[in-house]
């Protein structure tokens, strides 16, 4: 039985029909589909029928007989002409691509076919036709065109179908569909088909406010992102805007979005001050930079305060999506709510508690204000292999565990487990070390080792550390990553700063170095986390205070951050033990 199956939506362009259950059940295993395709503007099929290279559009119309009998020959004509705008959009631009359209109409008999008798013939299946098929009287496959190059077909596919797929991800999971390699301006990039678990909730998409909850790694990112372009592309006439709350990952997206939707003139990627920013400048209101400069935060909610008071009409945006809503305050996502449409809107909301490594974070307030029609659990882990998220789900447990033994009233859990789609990987690595030059010399040595004997590049592995400096209760304050660099320069290994500028899809020139902040949105093969001493609350001094373990749990969601970085291989190198450090501590335990 097919996972399309579970397609649920309000939406008619995506709503799976009660015949099309039917179908996708008698579907064999040696037929290929993607659901609710949409190949042109103002063009929605239900799915792509595709067999030995040769692909069918079908279109299933739930038409009544009662109402067919009175309107028959406008709906055969309106059809037509859907197929006639298909034929020539196909004849424009995709002349070298083999396909035919049917409407499967399970419900009515078609006895006249007026003026449309081959389009009737060759693209209509009545309920007559369909009882062949079902009975085996008749094959589906008789709709079938010509067989299709492999490689035309899947570069066809990535061009009507882009919300489908993720860029430069280093997991191929669905197998159904190749990898895909191209160029665009000089760079190569990958695409790679969601697997079927992702495309049913890029498709399951309903009025109201939806939030999507789960542990790194779980697709959040990439699923937000399917369910944007999916809606610009089938309601062209709408705007659709995404929210997140780095300007790394916005520069990411919109890269994205420029390689996957191309024509694209109605959804928008913002931070919550870059959209500020733009209204400041339509709707003329007073910014004072040298104040952003000085006051961020007060500078934001300056500028807040004057849209709610100078933009009389807000309802710009048919959808809003808010990546990395952990980030953002509630005050925030009711301001940012507050531009959709007033009915039929769509509001989605991607939540990872653990991930919170802002000043903001307080475990003892509860999310619960956030006010939403649908909740969903994402727990099917994209991106790691299993012996590390094995790790890191003991570290959520051991972590949990640790908060709730102090603070027993904190019933929700801050660290969610994932789970493994993998059967490979290699067990992370705790290594102690006595002092700064040891570590150095380690992550030198462990540079050598994923080189030379696991066969990476040095664009596939990052060094972590938590801040570029740290100033010492001594007064003396340590420059880690200049440090870091020097010897780097001196071993020869070329390296880079994660900037704003560097994304998953940035070509890397030798190994990224970050601090945490810097890391975040980024992954690679291999993470060399290290400099964990640089953290300040190593231990909670008075579990009395709710601040100090506050305090604490942002450390742990620094070190689940980094941790999470990284797909295969991670080795943390401490001068600390269980005896100096409660974070060491958890580490150690969970492996």
């Amino acid at each position: 039985m097919s996972q399309f199956i579970n397609i649920n939506s309000q939406l008619d362009a995506l709503r799976i029909k009660e015949f099309e259950e039917k179908f996708y059940e008698k579907i064999s295993d040696n037929v290929k589909i993607v659901p609710k395709v949409t190949p042109f503007k103002g063009i929605n099929t239900d799915l792509l029928y595709i067999k030995d290279n040769k692909i069918l559009f079908v279109k299933f119309m739930d038409t009544s007989e009662e109402l067919f009998s009175i309107l028959d020959e406008e709906l055969i004509e309106v059809m037509n002409e859907e197929y006639n705008m298909l034929r020539l959009k196909m004849a424009q631009q995709h002349s070298n691509i083999n396909y035919n359209f049917v409407y499967i109409m399970p419900y009515v008999e078609i006895y006249d076919e007026y003026e449309s008798q081959e389009f009737v013939n060759n693209n209509i299946i009545d309920k007559n036709k369909l009882k062949q098929i079902i009975e085996k009287e008749k094959d589906l496959d008789i709709y079938l065109k010509e067989e299709n190059n492999e490689i035309e077909l899947n570069m066809y596919l990535l061009d009507i179908c882009p919300e489908y797929y993720v860029l430069n991800n280093q997991k191929h999971i669905n197998r159904d569909f190749k990898k895909i390699t191209f160029v665009n301006d000089d760079y190569e990039y990958s695409a790679t088909m969601l697997d079927k678990n992702e495309l049913k909730y890029s498709l399951s998409i309903n009025y109201g406010n939806n939030l999507f909850e789960g542990g790194s790694g779980t697709g959040k990112t990439t699923i937000m992102l399917s369910r944007a372009i999916k809606l610009a592309r089938v309601y062209p006439q709408h705007r659709f805007i995404v929210f997140v709350s780095s300007k790394k990952l916005c520069n990411q997206l919109k890269e994205e979005l420029e390689i996957l939707y191309k024509d694209n003139n109605n959804l928008e990627i913002h931070t919550l001050s870059s959209f500020l920013f733009k209204l400041a400048k339509k709707f003329d209101l007073i910014a004072d930079y040298r104040m952003f400069k000085q006051d961020y935060e007060k500078y934001l909610n300056n500028l807040i305060k004057q849209a709610r008071n100078v933009i009389k009409n807000k309802n710009m945006f048919k959808g809003i999506f808010i990546d990395e809503a952990e980030s953002f305050k509630v005050e925030e996502i009711e301001f940012i709510s507050e531009f959709l449409y007033k009915t039929k809107n769509i509001l989605d909301i991607y939540y990872c508690n653990a991930l919170n490594i802002t000043n903001d974070l307080n475990i003892f307030k509860s999310r619960d204000d956030i006010k939403v029609n649908q909740k969903i659990d994402l727990d099917i882990n994209y991106r790691q292999d299993k012996n590390l998220i094995e790790f890191i789900n003991r570290f959520c447990q051991n972590s949990n565990d640790y908060i709730k033994a102090l603070r027993p009233m904190i019933k929700n859990d801050i660290y969610v487990p994932t789970k493994s789609i993998y059967n490979q990987g290699q067990d992370p690595e705790i290594i102690k070390v006595i002092d700064l030059e040891e570590q150095i010399e380690s992550i030198l040595w462990e540079i050598d080792f994923l080189r030379n004997k696991k066969g990476l590049d040095y664009s596939d592995i990052a060094i972590v550390y938590p801040y570029n400096k740290k100033k010492l209760k001594n007064g003396k304050t340590i420059y880690f990553q200049y440090i870091l660099r020097k010897a780097l320069e001196e071993a020869k290994i070329p390296y880079m700063v994660a900037e704003d500028e560097i994304t998953n899809i940035t070509k890397k020139v030798g190994i990224t170095i970050s601090n945490i902040y810097g890391i975040k949105n980024l992954e690679y093969k291999a993470v060399i986390f290290c400099e964990l001493e640089m953290l300040y609350n190593q231990t909670i001094g008075d579990t009395k205070q709710d601040y100090q373990i506050n305090d604490f749990v942002g450390d742990l969601n620094k070190i689940y951050l980094a941790i999470n970085a990284s797909t295969s291989y991670l080795k943390i190198i401490t001068t600390f033990n269980e005896d100096s450090s409660e974070i060491i501590k958890i580490l150690i335990k969970s492996s």
